[in-house]
């Protein structure tokens, strides 16, 4: 894959993890199943070498299901596929016990690892408990813990440990947090903090005497992927005072008075995205270390707690919390029991703390990030509670390219795919999949290329033949002979190429607010944000130093004269949609690979057949479209019905773009349309490809 550049930007992991794709070396890493251990393993399996992951199992079955689960969530933390090829080429299983001596390794594995020519020794697990009545586990792993993978890395003659501890070692510390080791006779906040605090010692001892170079990593307050803005999977730091929240929504909904919480007005919480932890870590394995021996891993985001809480609240619907210095009345029943269920968060609400950082910086997670995590974490929340989410599965294309596919309902139904939007993630089809589910297994997918930035990007196959091959690789896979599609936005392009090119695949079709090749014309109007985009997309595809370009003015870089009109168009681009959706039809614009990705794709469908291949389809398709539609036109649905052999429009005067997500009689009129055009199920046969 050309990656652009060779001086790959600050925090942009493909562009790093490409850059130093040659620099092999064998690594063991402890916490594979963990947060931020199994997201260092997501991405360092995108660069050569041997990981032998050091993990609990009852067998290497049971050890490599635990590590593949762990991955599985951080693919969908980053709309990726699961790296099934990688995983299975590059991960060494090693069953064993941090809490025991030597880890517990059983012989065969202690002399396998002596001679695998291991450079790093990465120790990512902890235990994250903190109550008192957990002390002694607390201190058998992080301390004991810490001693036995130190001594195994001492066996193995590995040259390098890397320990990951908690920027909260600094405890009751307020003010500049220096890159230092700490006094271990400060005040903490909680074991935890204290026992994170002796590990750093005891490395710093036991690597001195040993002769083993070390390095000591601190993260900040760990949020999920900056990449979705989605969890992760985590459910510590912000993510658990807002679950605790969550679960105390009805009680702390009937408060009379809003409940006192005890904090410092201006302390401030450092906010860091795991894939930017993940970013500082290769950056420093790839780059040598450097000469320090403690690093912060954290931001320019320094948010202030009180803002921090009363977001949370707002978000759940609450107005619950009053954050104050002192309550001048003896807790209430009800803040006794918050303060007991989230005591270990009330640590950063009560210091003030600026931690040093002596790496390059990283982009803050600004408020509008903020909100956009906690959006998206309540929807988690209500997912999981509902017990209604999408079940990911990963699909090979005819070309080998592993496509990530979201599926939903009973597998005993008639099958419905939906043809998602270039570069959207598949929670835009969620509501509608909820919808459409009584009737229908829903089956839908990220496209490749974009939201999915792992995939190497193929301008040769840049077109919808390309993605309407991926929908016929995706029944195959279910073994599905037929079956009905719907197509969303350029989604719609996709499925027309589907059913102009696998007419036997595709029993009938539903575009919805279709963006297809159709071009403008005296009798065609189009949106100004797809003026905007045929404007610029051009240039973007052209040239990745463009790609570049726009991203930095949509982040806030200072525009020259000459960029304002292209920061108008960029800005009218991305604002032109709900805001509670913006933090998905913004997933493709948060990096220039993606961008520049994006871009081409959008720009190879603008070029393909004016006529948007209808000429060619012979199905019944019904065409949806919107009168209040700020992303494409209504004139470009009626056109789509003039050039179809068995077309029929529908159009709703107060629809816009996202009717799919927010209007159930969307789900009922694919319904209606479907019942009339479904034929009986056939056995599924594998198909050709088409040319382009």
């Amino acid at each position: 894959m050309d990656t652009h550049s060779a001086d790959y930007r600050y925090g942009d992991l493909l562009a790093m993890t490409n850059h130093f794709r040659n620099e092999a070396r064998n690594i063991i890493l402890t916490g594979a199943t963990g947060f931020l251990g199994s997201n260092f393993l997501f991405w360092k399996l995108r660069q050569p070498g041997k990981v032998y992951v050091l993990v609990r199992g009852e067998s290497i079955a049971h050890a490599r299901q635990r590590v593949y689960d762990a991955l599985a969530v951080c693919a969908v933390g980053y709309n990726q596929p699961v790296p099934k090829a990688d995983i299975d080429s590059k991960v060494d299983y090693i069953l064993g016990d941090m809490t025991e001596t030597l880890c517990a390794i059983s012989k065969s594995d202690l002399e396998k690892l002596a001679a695998a020519g291991i450079s790093e020794f990465w120790h990512c697990a902890a235990s994250l408990k903190f109550e008192d009545r957990h002390k002694e586990e607390i201190y058998h792993h992080n301390i004991n813990g810490t001693h036995n993978v130190m001594d195994l890395a001492h066996r193995i003659h590995c040259p390098t440990y890397l320990h990951i501890s908690t920027a909260y070692t600094s405890g009751h510390m307020a003010g500049d947090i220096p890159e230092t080791l700490h006094p271990l006779d400060i005040s903490y906040n909680n074991f935890y903090e204290s026992s994170k605090n002796a590990a750093e010692h005891e490395v710093v001892k036991y690597c001195d005497a040993q002769g083993i170079d070390y390095r000591i990593l601190r993260p900040a307050i760990i949020m999920g992927p900056l990449a979705s803005r989605r969890s992760g999977g985590t459910r510590f730091g912000v993510y658990g005072l807002t679950q605790e929240m969550y679960r105390l929504r009805d009680t702390l909904s009937q408060l009379k008075t809003p409940m006192r919480l005890i904090g410092d007005m201006a302390a401030v919480g450092n906010l860091v995205p795991v894939d930017q932890c993940v970013f500082d870590m290769l950056y420093l394995s790839n780059t040598g270390f450097g000469e320090h021996k403690v690093y912060h891993l954290s931001n320019s985001s320094d948010l202030n707690i009180k803002a921090m809480l009363e977001k949370i609240d707002v978000a759940l619907g609450m107005k619950s919390l009053n954050f104050v210095s002192e309550r001048d009345t003896p807790a209430s029943a009800i803040e006794e029991l918050f303060d007991k269920r989230t005591v270990f968060y009330g640590g950063y609400y009560r210091t003030i703390k600026r931690f040093a950082r002596s790496l390059p910086a990283q982009t803050g997670v600004s408020w509008s990030d903020y909100g956009t995590y906690l959006t998206a974490f309540i929807k988690e929340l209500d997912e999981e509670k509902s017990g209604e989410t999408f079940t990911r599965t990963q699909v090979t294309a005819a070309d080998g390219i592993e496509l990530c596919v979201s599926t939903f309902g009973d597998s005993g139904k008639p099958a419905l795919v939906l043809a998602n939007a270039y570069g959207m993630p598949s929670d835009f089809m969620f509501p509608l999949a909820k919808r459409l589910a009584d009737q229908f297994r829903v089956i839908t997918w990220d496209s490749r290329w974009v939201p999915a930035i792992t995939h190497e990007f193929d301008l040769a196959k840049c077109h919808s033949l390309t993605h309407a091959s991926d929908l016929i690789a995706i029944l195959d896979h279910f073994g599905i002979a037929s079956a009905p599609v719907a197509g969303w936005s350029s989604g719609a392009q996709v499925s027309l190429r589907a059913m102009a090119e696998f007419p036997d695949r595709i029993q009938c079709g539903i575009l919805l607010n279709g963006g297809v090749s159709i071009p403008a014309s005296g009798d065609i109007k189009i949106t100004e944000f797809e003026k905007n985009i045929r404007t610029l997309f051009p240039k973007i595809a052209a040239n990745y130093r463009f790609a570049q370009k726009y991203c930095d003015l949509i982040y806030g870089a200072h525009a020259t004269a000459d960029d304002g009109e292209d920061r108008k168009m960029i800005s009218a681009i991305l604002t032109s949609t709900d805001p509670f959706l913006l933090y998905m039809t913004s997933v493709p614009f948060r990096t220039p690979e993606a961008l520049f990705r994006y871009a081409n794709m959008m720009n190879g469908l603008f070029n393909e057949r004016g006529d948007a291949w209808t000429a060619d389809v012979k199905q019944p398709v019904l065409v949806h479209v919107g009168g209040k539609d700020q992303v494409t036109h209504a004139d470009v649905g009626r056109f789509l019905v003039e050039g179809l052999q068995n077309g029929k429009l529908s159009l709703d005067e107060d629809g816009d773009h996202f009717s799919h997500f927010y209007d159930e009689d969307v789900a009922t009129m694919i319904k209606q349309f479907v019942a009339q055009h479904q034929p009986q199920a056939q056995v599924a046969q594998p198909s050709s490809l088409a040319n382009p």
